[in-house]
């Protein structure tokens, strides 16, 4: 720890002195900059203090359980990982992932540290076969009429193994959605609470923790409000579960999101998909919650604004936007509500 502190605090000294030598000449953004980075390597020290005996700790555990492994020549005795599967699978070790590493179908790291995106070339399907294969009743993301020009994006929007599952009971997924607005000049699209893409698992509490995990770009999404649900029962929708590959932004170049997240392709039945839209266009009207049940399926619904102020034009930039590059909403009563919502229950 003492090492640890004394890297930050040198590191903080050569900022500061840097800074202090070019003086005025210094650009005022890369001074900022600099200060960013001060007050960072500061958090760091602390967070690290608090979080690195901890990790040392873990690191022994799994050091000793690979020891383990190695010697079993297989599956430990100390803790036995087993993973999810759909019913009637083979449920997948330990030493089964080894193989899925040599093989490729785990998601791998790229070069910018994100998780790489598939490959998904229309006319080279052999490329990724051994990631994906559609099956029936379930989503067909290699279906070309869904191909965007010489790739099939949504089969390249994953980062290794994709399979078909269905969501099992008890199993959450959110989904984030919001108004049109306009992010660094550019015009984004209202997108909707019954859509497909959706994320798996809890919702996320921040902005931080919902765009660069599901590496939903600014230009894709604007946010402001979520949808998440729950699955009660065998009634669960038949989905492409997988890891989400990161993005880079095109329409909005310079950001960069690595993914990382779960995520779920899959197509609600119509009344329902059409009944979550319409929470959401009523949530966004009146800046307030509401609950559902579907009465066919049983699943639970929540639609709420995130309250989330620094979710657009912001993360995953190199350079933060200043001053000048500024996001906008339309302003509307909404944005002078109160911060206690009240929950409507929508009966069926």
């Amino acid at each position: 720890m003492e090492r640890f502190a004394t890297l930050t605090n040198t590191l903080a000294s050569v900022l500061r002195k840097a800074k202090a030598r070019m003086g005025a000449l210094m650009p005022q953004m890369l001074a900022q900059r600099i200060d960013a980075l001060i007050g960072g390597l500061g958090t760091l020290r602390t967070t690290a203090g608090q979080m690195i005996p901890q990790a040392i700790k873990e690191l022994d555990q799994n050091l000793r359980e690979l020891q383990a492994y190695v010697r079993s020549g297989g599956e430990t005795t100390s803790r036995v990982a087993l993973h999810r599967v759909a019913t009637g699978e083979r449920v997948i070790t330990r030493a089964d992932e080894a193989r899925l590493v040599e093989d490729g179908v785990l998601p791998v790291r790229s070069s910018r540290g994100g998780f790489k995106q598939n490959p998904a070339l229309v006319k080279r399907p052999e490329q990724w076969e051994h990631l994906y294969k559609p099956e029936d009743g379930y989503p067909n993301l290699a279906d070309p009429a869904r191909a965007e020009g010489d790739f099939h994006q949504a089969v390249q929007a994953y980062s290794g193994k994709m399979v078909n599952r269905q969501l099992h009971d008890g199993e959450y997924f959110f989904r984030a959605f919001g108004e049109e607005g306009v992010t660094h000049g550019l015009k984004i699209r209202e997108s909707w609470a019954g859509g497909a893409w959706w994320g798996i698992g809890e919702a996320p509490k921040s902005a931080q923790e919902w765009r660069p995990p599901t590496a939903v770009l600014d230009e894709f999404n604007r946010n402001g409000f979520i949808v998440t649900g729950k699955v009660s029962g065998v009634n669960g929708p038949k989905a492409v579960v997988g890891t989400v590959a990161e993005q880079m932004g095109v329409k909005l170049p310079g950001q960069y999101l690595p993914g990382g997240a779960t995520q779920a392709f899959f197509f609600l039945d119509k009344p329902v998909a059409d009944q979550l839209t319409a929470l959401g266009k009523r949530a966004i009207a009146e800046n307030k919650p509401f609950a559902w049940i579907d009465p066919a399926s049983g699943m639970h619904f929540e639609v709420k604004p995130t309250g989330w102020k620094d979710v657009n034009g912001i993360i995953g930039y190199f350079h933060t936007p200043g001053p000048t590059s500024v996001t906008t909403a339309r302003l509307a009563e909404r944005e002078q509500a109160t911060k206690e919502h009240r929950q409507v229950v929508v009966l069926p």
